[in-house]
């Protein structure tokens, strides 16, 4: 069990999280300011910097957060339908990439969208991130393997170099063949660029209150395309 000071210090840091969440919805992610966070709180700047050695490291620590939250959403849509229900988890999980990125703007854009000046991502944050990616592969590799993906032939065979670069990848770690990464990329950037012309308001723009509807039917349309029904 964690000490009275652990604990405290565990509250702090969540505390100094939640508070540069609050400032980002306010001023902008480029604008994040560690004294301002620390004035908030009612500390001293040296005492925050006990936690975070720089903004670097606040940022980095609110991307993990981020992509936590982002793939608990996921797995929490993937696990609300039955394990041989592949067509319901993908539309599940789809429709939460969107409504998650809709319900938590600014750290969608944190991790997809804005630029952070002098920012360089840490590679502390690259589990959080792959696993966000993973979520979607997994749902889309169990469909493949259970038999549920029907692909032409063509569309089976990768081009060499792409081809030789999925298997790099899946040497590296990435659970599935080539051809099921190179599904869940392309299914990640058609339910992602769908989100971010939403979330911009480009498809509002267009379709008034029917922009939902528009995402609800393109995904529908791509499962018919996967044979994924």
């Amino acid at each position: 069990m964690p000490t009275r000071r652990e604990r405290n210090r565990i509250a702090t840091r969540d505390e100094i999280i939640a508070t540069a969440w609050e400032q980002i919805a306010e001023t902008g992610a480029a604008a994040l300011s560690l004294r301002a966070i620390a004035r908030q709180m009612g500390l001293t700047a040296p005492a925050l910097y006990r936690y975070f050695k720089d903004r670097n490291a606040l940022v980095t620590a609110l991307v993990i957060d981020a992509f936590n939250s982002f793939s608990a959403s996921l797995e929490a849509a993937r696990d609300a339908c039955p394990v041989d229900d592949h067509a319901g988890r993908f539309r599940s999980i789809s429709l939460a990439y969107f409504r998650w990125g809709v319900a938590n703007l600014q750290r969608y854009l944190l991790i997809f969208g804005t630029h952070v000046p002098s920012y360089e991502i840490d590679e502390d944050a690259g589990p959080a991130a792959q696993h966000a990616f993973l979520v979607l592969e997994g749902v889309i590799g169990e469909a493949y393997q259970a038999g549920k993906i029907h692909l032409s032939p063509e569309a089976e065979a990768l081009p060499s170099a792409l081809a030789a670069r999925l298997e790099l990848l899946h040497q590296m770690g990435v659970p599935y063949a080539p051809v099921v990464t190179e599904l869940a990329l392309a299914s990640w950037s058609k339910i992602h660029g769908m989100t971010a012309l939403f979330l911009y308001g480009y498809l509002p723009s267009f379709l008034s209150d029917q922009a939902e509807a528009f995402i609800r039917f393109e995904i529908e349309k791509y499962m018919h395309t996967l044979g994924l029904e």
